[in-house]
């Protein structure tokens, strides 16, 4: 089963650190960096948010709601409003609050 951090590499036929880097205006070194330091918090959040049937069940039906693979394959549409309002909410079904995104 791949990691966190290699389904984000492999993101965008394997350009998505790119395509974060160039996002933020950072080197793709320094977006890997930053990825590698804020995964542990995403599977934390992720091992929390479905640790009982209760909140994988949550955590399912926010994901089946939406379209987002569409994020996943193309970054740009990620970082428009609509994208980061979508990404906020499953950023809240991880950590129990949009205000921690």
């Amino acid at each position: 089963m791949a990691s966190l951090f290699d389904i984000l590499a492999q993101a965008q036929n394997g350009n998505g650190m790119q395509a974060l880097a160039q996002q933020f205006g950072l080197s793709q070194q320094q977006a890997q960096s930053a990825v590698e330091a804020l995964l542990p918090a995403f599977s934390q959040g992720l091992k929390r948010s479905t640790s009982d049937p209760y909140g994988l069940g949550a955590f399912m039906t926010a994901m089946a709601s939406g379209q987002h693979a569409k994020y996943f394959e193309d970054a740009g549409r990620a970082f428009s409003p609509q994208g980061v309002d979508e990404g906020n909410g499953i950023l809240g079904h991880l950590f129990g609050s949009k205000d921690l995104s």
